[in-house]
């Protein structure tokens, strides 16, 4: 008998909480997180995580509670088994074995099954932990190069944060900025299943956050922006997702400005192409429509486009960087204009330097 059978089992030792044997929990947890470590990553795709997912999500209904640390290792091991794996090399050659349509149904079942394990453990765990950690693996597997990883994670992430609006809790706002960081620059992501998923989370961060305001919800904007997102075109792509932005902003709580940044910041580090662009132009537009009302934020956040100038990769996004420290410049100029290039470090190279001062000065006469 299966893990998952045995724990779902009427019998003295498992089944309703009412005739379970509470001490039992910890070890079957360690049993099923160890089948979890054993799992080889070389395997194509393996039906062991989803059965250890299925045990979990029952062992997860029965008392006591996982505890923080507990939920944290399981979130991490079962993401690593569904999302992280398989790789982008190996997405090839399964498409391309005769098992193909057997081995994707699997990993399509094994991610659904992780959103829904995910879900239960916003029930019954009730860890204020857990959106923490689900930002923080999520942050990894948006960032990634490849975009079967992106599409799994954005999969699991849409289950989660439906099951936040069905359940009413207030914890996805907490992370409100840190997500919508996340989520943005996949609306110009390569895969167009990729682009509607980050659509389908943004609209229900939107109305988990109009709820809790008691604001008026205004999704259906996005809703019907999102066949944009469709177009063959990269520039319609970028235009779409920047209309989106625009709805996005304007229901935007303040005070997670500096998590909306810092998010935004990894992507400008790590991502390439459309995703970098698009993550570039919600980042202009954010400060264009609230500039003026984040002043206490602006110290923070000319922190964050300085760190970003030093490491990032591609120079292309080089004015999109500028333009956003000429917005906070003539918004906060008391705070900004200390030091006309407040940008540089003195390790800064000459080749920088030069390009920083001249484009500032140019875009700040204006």
């Amino acid at each position: 008998m299966s893990l998952y059978a045995l724990i779902k089992s009427p019998s003295p030792a498992v089944g309703d909480s009412g005739r379970f044997n509470p001490s039992l929990k910890g070890k079957l947890l360690e049993i099923l997180l160890d089948l979890l470590r054993e799992y080889s990553l070389g395997t194509p795709v393996s039906p062991v995580p989803l059965h250890v997912v299925l045990a979990l999500e029952q062992l997860s209904k029965l008392k006591p509670s996982f505890g923080s640390e507990g939920v944290y290792e399981t979130l991490t091991l079962c993401w690593k088994a569904i999302v992280t794996h398989p790789s982008a090399e190996l997405m090839l050659k399964i498409r391309k074995s005769q098992q193909a349509a057997r081995y994707l149904q699997l990993q399509q079942t094994s991610v659904s099954a992780l959103g829904r394990l995910m879900a239960v453990l916003l029930e019954t765990e009730q860890s204020r932990g857990l959106f923490q950690n689900v930002v923080h693996v999520l942050r990894r597997s948006v960032a990634s190069d490849n975009a079967w990883e992106r599409k799994r994670a954005l999969q699991v992430c849409s289950q989660l944060l439906a099951a936040c609006e069905e359940l009413r809790t207030g914890d996805a706002c907490k992370h409100f900025g840190s997500l919508v960081g996340l989520l943005a620059p996949l609306t110009c992501d390569p895969m167009p299943t990729s682009r509607q998923l980050a659509v389908t989370c943004l609209s229900s961060l939107l109305r988990i956050q109009a709820k809790a305001t008691n604001a008026l919800i205004k999704t259906g904007d996005i809703g019907s922006l999102r066949e944009g997102l469709n177009a063959g075109s990269t520039v319609s792509q970028l235009q779409t997702s920047s209309k989106i932005a625009r709805v996005c902003c304007s229901s935007f709580p303040l005070e997670r400005s500096v998590d909306f940044m810092t998010a935004i910041r990894e992507t400008l580090r790590e991502a390439k192409g459309m995703r970098a662009r698009a993550a570039g132009k919600w980042m202009i537009t954010f400060l264009q429509m609230h500039g003026k009302d984040i002043h206490w934020e602006v110290p923070s956040i000319l922190h964050i486009l300085r760190s970003c100038m030093r490491s990032m990769q591609q120079t292309m996004l080089l004015p999109i960087l500028c333009q956003a420290a000429v917005i906070l410049t003539r918004c906060h100029a008391e705070l900004a204009l200390d030091n006309n290039f407040w940008l540089l470090e003195p390790t800064d190279s000459d080749t920088w330097r030069r390009r920083i001062q001249a484009f500032y000065l140019r875009e700040g006469s204006h």
